[in-house]
């Protein structure tokens, strides 16, 4: 079981305050908290099954003292969070202790726990919602949709929701305080959420996954001061219920550290779920040039050029629109009906004032996924989309791009289309 983010407690107040920091360290396993001579109260660090993460040698710590032990444990806590090695507590040190994360013990790039689910075709339900910021069941439906579909785009693995009733696999509930599975919420900016380890672990909690009725949740981008982007963090602790540990590659998923919203995978966090469940096998994959792009506000745009088999499209400051594909979709194949892992498409932007905010996918007229606020520039040359349940196609795909534009000059505002398509598999 782990814990996105720590105990306020456990963070120095101050560089002198070296028995906090062998606290932390030995709480994120970096000194061995029996050679500490301490106890983390009720902050528990999860529990290490198998060789996945080897133990901390067996030494002597003074208590309080920046002995020879302590330093060593802190130039390694530098060395996993892409600091200078120094082994001294200096500003930048304290302020990557202070930061919000995980409370699952460090381990180099990414790494999985040992187990996983003997089925690719997992449930989810909920038993019961939070109401921050105007989230409605429907909201928190699409959020934790948009969160399981980033692993899904990657593996064999489809996310259903069911009632709470039918006994899904992964129970998703939002709670305060001791909520009876041996690690209690502290209120507001201290534990965020923690989820536990597919099957045999923590039982018939196996799976599950807590968030914090305290915490400030929206599905808002920018967040806003103070408020938790719940597709982030769900997205994080899925990855546990799927058998994920973290990773030190800052800017992944699975990095200990939240920082802020982030809606897709990071290269390392790709590799290491597919360490666990392999890739899925591609039935038919469907492609639709960019010159087939259709524009629903064309008096929003500047300029249109079509190019070879790209569209080059230049915005009107401060606007937003909406271009979409139609993506020829074959639905039975070898007379077995096909089913979309995800959407992919291939673009950039030319600054940070062309911006893809949204991409919805459809089968015929029937929404089946959105990518809410994915805020994406630069060059996107292979991007997928997931659709976390894995349906059957009906109808033909569709794929819908919420875009927006800003001010700056007209080479700023922007973005090329090369193509759009889809995976489909039986």
């Amino acid at each position: 079981m782990k814990t996105l983010l720590k105990k306020k407690d456990f963070v120095p107040k101050k560089s002198s305050d070296v028995k906090e920091l062998q606290k932390h360290l030995g709480l994120f396993g970096y000194l061995n908290h029996d050679d500490c001579g301490f106890n983390p109260g009720n902050e528990i660090a999860p529990e290490l099954n198998g060789e996945a993460l080897e133990a901390p040698e067996s030494i002597t710590v003074k208590e309080g003292k920046l002995d020879t032990s302590t330093v060593e444990a802190l130039k390694h806590y530098q060395e996993f969070h892409g600091l200078e090695s120094s082994g001294k507590l200096d500003t930048t040190t304290l302020a990557e202790i202070d930061k919000k994360r995980c409370g699952m013990p460090d381990i180099g790039e990414f790494s999985t726990h040992g187990n996983k689910w003997n089925t690719t075709n997992l449930t989810y339900g909920f038993q019961n919602y939070t109401s921050d910021n105007g989230l409605t069941v429907s909201k928190i439906h699409k959020a934790i949709a948009q969160a399981f579909a980033l692993w899904a785009a990657e593996t064999p693995l489809s996310f259903r929701r069911i009632n709470f009733s039918a006994n899904p696999d992964i129970r998703i509930r939002f709670a305060s305080g001791d909520h009876a599975d041996g690690s209690s919420f502290d209120g507001n900016s201290g534990v965020l959420a923690h989820a536990f380890y597919p099957p045999p672990n923590a039982g018939a909690l196996a799976g599950d996954a807590h968030f914090d009725e305290a915490e400030n949740w929206t599905m808002t981008i920018p967040t806003g001061t103070g408020k938790i982007d719940l597709v982030t963090v769900a997205a994080h602790e899925f990855g546990h219920s799927l058998g994920m540990r973290h990773s030190n590659v800052n800017g992944s998923l699975m990095f200990p550290s939240y920082g802020g919203p982030m809606r897709t995978l990071h290269a390392d966090d790709k590799a290491g779920i597919r360490s666990i469940y392999g890739s899925y096998k591609i039935a038919h994959a469907q492609w639709a040039h960019g010159t087939s792009m259709q524009v629903e506000y064309p008096d929003r745009l500047e300029r249109v050029t079509r190019a070879g088999f790209y569209t080059y499209l230049y915005g009107k400051p401060n606007t937003k629109n909406w271009f979409h594909f139609a993506i020829p979709t074959p639905v039975i194949v070898d007379s077995k009906r096909l089913k979309i892992v995800c959407a992919i498409l291939r673009f950039r932007t030319f600054s940070t004032n062309a911006i893809v905010k949204h991409v919805h996918i459809y089968d015929g007229y029937t929404k089946i996924a959105s990518h809410d606020d994915i805020n994406l520039t630069g060059n996107n040359w292979f991007r997928k989309y997931g659709v976390a349940h894995k349906p059957f196609i009906y109808w033909g795909l569709g794929i819908s791009i919420g875009v927006e534009f800003k001010a700056g000059t007209i080479g700023q505002r922007r973005m090329d289309f090369v193509s759009a398509g889809c995976d489909l598999i039986k």
